[in-house]
């Protein structure tokens, strides 16, 4: 393995995220380089290790891309606005976010020659294809067709935009000489996800935080059209661990999109309520007697939302080039995030 970052300076765009604050501390405790974390807030950033720096601004702003790319070796981007909710509700934000606003630091790393690592997102592709049967095939990186609703369903903007970035991306490198590494992660919780309505955030979040809330207060989970669909679900702490690897990595990843997810956490959504059920009245020693209840998409999200019964990560090109092997079972990550979300909300709901 090529150590290729060792010495090099790091700017982690979305450093104050979900995803971005545990990446950071991983890069901080495992290498002697130079992190920069960059985002709106910081606040879920943690790590005081002396060779990181922190800067609140935003992407938007050129002079914040400029220094990210001038500044640096390498600039992993992992600002969106990841949140169903709002993909038919606010589309021109969501657009923005994933699209426009980085389009600047695309341009800026492909001209300075500067390395770029781009989280996309297992949604742009789409509805996914289906096998003889019905059934909705594996998602293949270099194989599957990226195929989305139609345009009126909002519910697309997203993965539009993304899926639009990343041919960009590619552009750049096929023509232009960028050194690019593209990661879809497939659904990745942990600690620190989210907000709750009403305490830190509006709005609704993504189906775990609403879960949580839903715990909290007592109600019943919401199940999205019953909760049938299935989703394959991965530790952050198992995603990170392959990120670092791709930076690692260097030249093995160069040009290539990369699937990151657990195909063996694939469960109905409605599995997933019951284990964070058990979950939660493990913790709290009581029974949450609320249980779930099924809920239109349309009532939850509001018009123009759409989803795929089934969205399942193929890790092939992972394992080959990164050694990745995800093994966190959902009975294993549950406790930790249903624990983290008592740290951080308990007090605001006298709990």
């Amino acid at each position: 393995m090529s150590m290729t970052i060792f010495g090099k300076s790091i700017c982690v765009l979305g450093g104050g995220g979900f995803l971005g604050s545990h990446l950071v501390e991983a890069l901080a405790r495992r290498h002697c380089a130079r992190v920069t974390a960059v985002d709106r807030s910081l606040s879920k950033l943690t790590c005081d290790a002396p060779q990181v720096d922190r800067l609140c601004a935003s992407i938007e702003n050129p002079d914040v891309v400029a220094y990210a790319v001038e500044s640096h070796d390498i600039v992993v981007s992992t600002t969106a606005i990841c949140n169903p909710a709002l993909y038919n509700t606010e589309p021109l934000a969501v657009i923005d976010a994933s699209f426009t606003h980085l389009l600047p630091l695309v341009s800026a790393c492909t001209k300075a020659g500067k390395r770029l690592v781009h989280f996309s997102t297992c949604e742009v592709y789409g509805r996914g294809q289906l096998d003889p049967e019905g059934r909705t095939l594996p998602m293949r990186e270099d194989e599957s067709a990226l195929v989305l609703g139609p345009v009126h369903l909002e519910r697309w903007s997203y993965a539009a935009a993304k899926q639009l970035l990343e041919r960009v991306i590619i552009g750049c490198g096929l023509h232009q000489g960028l050194d690019f590494t593209i990661i879809r992660p497939f659904n990745v919780i942990g600690p620190r996800m989210d907000f709750l309505p009403g305490v830190d955030g509006e709005g609704v979040p993504r189906v775990l935080a609403c879960f949580i809330r839903a715990l909290f207060q007592g109600e019943p989970l919401l199940l999205v059209d019953g909760g049938q669909a299935r989703r394959s679900f991965i530790y952050v702490d198992e995603l990170i661990e392959a990120v670092v690897r791709i930076l690692e990595r260097g030249a093995a990843v160069a040009g290539q999109v990369v699937n990151l997810g657990n195909p063996d956490n694939d469960i109905t959504i409605a599995e997933l309520a019951r284990l964070i059920i058990r979950a939660f009245e493990h913790r709290t020693g009581r029974t949450h007697s609320a249980g779930t209840r099924g809920v239109p998409a349309q009532e939850l999200y509001g018009p123009g939302y759409d989803d795929v019964d089934r969205r399942i990560a193929d890790i092939s090109k992972a394992r080959r080039l990164l050694d990745f092997d995800p093994k966190v079972s959902l009975d294993s990550m549950l406790p930790s995030i249903v624990e983290d979300y008592f740290v951080r909300y308990g007090k605001a709901y006298g709990l």
